[in-house]
């Protein structure tokens, strides 16, 4: 049985854009999450359509907590464009 292998965050601004093999890892730390936040996003939205199913004439009343909180996830998340846009914008480089 192979123990699971911890990933480790790497930011664009603590590497060296030369060393390929630290670009990579920045890459990929930034991608995964980026995928985590999506998932959550739709997570909550798969719950808030539950709710509004389930709850009939009275969703407005009781999904309010929930649909405020998919608006800040929303909110909060903005678009999501990858790593490309902001490895080319860094400011640090």
């Amino acid at each position: 049985m192979s123990a699971h292998k911890e990933n480790e965050l790497v930011s664009f601004d603590d590497i060296n854009y030369d060393n390929y093999e630290d670009l990579r890892k920045a890459q990929e730390s930034m991608l995964r999450e980026q995928w985590i936040r999506i998932n959550a996003l739709k997570v909550t939205r798969h719950a808030l359509e539950k709710c509004y199913k389930n709850k009939g004439v009275n969703h407005f009343e009781d999904c309010r907590d929930l649909a405020e909180k998919y608006m800040q996830m929303m909110d909060a998340q903005g678009r999501i464009e990858g790593f490309y846009g902001y490895q080319k914008n860094d400011p640090t480089k």
